[in-house]
């Protein structure tokens, strides 16, 4: 690579990998011959080509390689390798030889200049070679540039390019939520929604076949017209004003409150939903947000229970029901401080989760909580498509697809056992009723109903199955043996 004037090691390189045997080394080789390259942090996606192998025999000093322990799409790999970054600028650069390192002075310019917080560079305005490959997969990267267009109100020609440079404080200040190819309308709608200075530079191209090993499908191009809308501007600082309203923490506990008591009658549904995990429920067990012992009263029938709860109201209405009981221990505490004095054999978190802004945090707390070999059970709502005002009422930051709850549990260091959705027939009837009519699900008709008609077949139908979707997504982990 021929040496750039003025040219210092200013930047973090990321680049997720997976399955990239044939170009590894050579990318990496371009990489490390830049003057401009202060870090290579590799994150690799869980390769199983003999890439890691490779990655193995780095031996460049300024080479951090980070292993995934399961394949979770790219938006998983940034993720991790941007809170890496150390260098003043982080640069994305994938592992195959699509996207070329001599760009990288034009991209950084507007940077250096403080011109730019964030720098984008477009295949389709640059001047250097660009090999031609396939005209619709072309149309379906402009089209989805004019749709992010449409919503964040830049002008960028090319939202989908791999080559985007940060400011490390820009990158690691934006919260990334999607796993796969969703990051790149994701970071774009953020992008846009800070006010960040963004500019736009031509690069050259080298695009390569499906057969060569392009990964990108039409699935991703699906999820990414979805993502464009979810991570509209418009909509994130409205998600971000409503959870800033000082009245949403009383409104969200009186709604809890009457959600909590009209669960006291749905027997048959609180008996399902322990039994979807109760063979992990041994020893010395944790019920994170116990609210009214609904639960509770079924864990303790599996070992030592403690009923940890926050809430003062909530938890004196433990005590009164758990008395005469001594095989339940109230605790009115955040499981945080309880976790760090603490160890269990199993932890229960059951629709708490999503009520919890930093959710991979609160996870790593409770990974602390566990013995080596202890289980996390945790259910939460699913979907984020289903959000309701009934979920914002409530206090829900979040829903969760099965891969977001995954990856969240591995980011906090938990091996998943099994992540998957219950209750389908419950997905459709939130739908329709939470979401469209926007009517509380949880009035006390409607749920003796549900628990006495349909939970009885509901459990029938979905035993030893794995619908495709549900109203809920129930996860098992463990914290790995010692």
């Amino acid at each position: 690579m021929s040496q750039t004037p003025g040219a210092r090691p200013c930047l973090s390189v990321v680049m997720p990998c997976f399955n990239e045997r044939a170009t590894i080394r050579e990318i990496v080789k371009q990489v490390l011959d830049s003057p401009w390259t202060a870090e290579l942090v590799i994150v690799d996606d869980g390769s199983t080509d003999g890439t890691r192998q490779i990655l193995a025999e780095l031996t460049d000093e300024r080479v951090r390689v980070l292993l995934q322990p399961v394949n979770q799409g790219k938006g998983a790999a940034l993720r991790r390798g941007f809170q890496a970054a150390t260098a003043e600028y982080v640069l994305v650069q994938d592992a195959d030889l699509e996207y070329d390192p001599n760009d990288w002075p034009a991209l950084l310019a507007p940077l250096i200049e403080d011109r730019a917080d964030v720098v984008y560079g477009s295949r389709f305005m640059g001047s250097g070679a660009h090999r031609v490959l396939y005209f619709w997969h072309s149309v379906g990267n402009r089209f989805l540039t004019l749709a992010s267009n449409m919503v964040t109100n830049l002008n960028l020609t090319d939202m989908e390019t791999c080559y985007k440079v940060f400011r490390r404080d820009v990158i690691q200040g934006l919260d990334i939520e999607e796993d796969r190819f969703g990051f790149e309308p994701e970071i774009t709608g953020k992008v846009a929604a800070a006010g960040l200075r963004v500019y736009e530079v031509g690069i050259s191209y080298d695009g390569r076949t499906y057969a060569e090993g392009k990964k990108i499908g039409w699935r991703d191009g699906v999820r990414a017209v979805y993502c464009v809308l979810r991570y509209s501007p418009r909509r994130l600082r409205r998600a971000a004003a409503e959870r800033l309203q000082p009245s949403s923490i009383d409104e969200a506990d009186v709604e809890l409150a009457e959600a909590l008591d009209t669960l006291e009658e749905a027997d048959n549904y609180a008996d399902w939903i322990v039994d979807l995990f109760a063979e992990h429920l041994h020893g010395d067990i944790l019920e994170v947000g116990a609210g009214h012992g609904t639960l509770a009263a079924r864990l303790a029938r599996y070992g030592r229970l403690t009923a940890c709860e926050p809430s003062p109201r909530a938890a004196a209405l433990l005590r009164q029901r758990f008395a005469d009981d001594p095989s339940v221990e109230v605790v009115e505490s955040d499981a945080e401080s309880l976790t760090h004095q603490r160890h269990f054999d199993a932890i229960v978190m059951v629709n708490v989760l999503e009520h919890i802004p930093d959710d991979v945090g609160a996870l790593a707390h409770l990974r602390e909580g566990l013995r080596p070999g202890g289980k996390l059970i945790v259910l939460s709502p699913a979907f984020e498509a289903l959000y309701s005002d009934f979920d914002r009422r409530v206090g829900h930051h979040r829903r969760y697809r099965a891969g977001q709850l995954r990856s969240r549990l591995v980011r906090a260091g938990l091996s998943p056992l099994d992540v998957r959705y219950v209750n389908a027939p419950g997905a459709l009837a939130w739908l329709l009723y939470a979401r469209m009519l926007r009517r509380t699900p949880t009035t006390s008709g409607a749920t003796r109903l549900y628990d006495r008609v349909v939970v009885p077949v509901l459990r029938r139908v979905e035993d030893g199955r794995r619908p495709p979707f549900g109203q809920s997504v129930v996860a098992v982990a463990q914290r790995p043996p010692a």
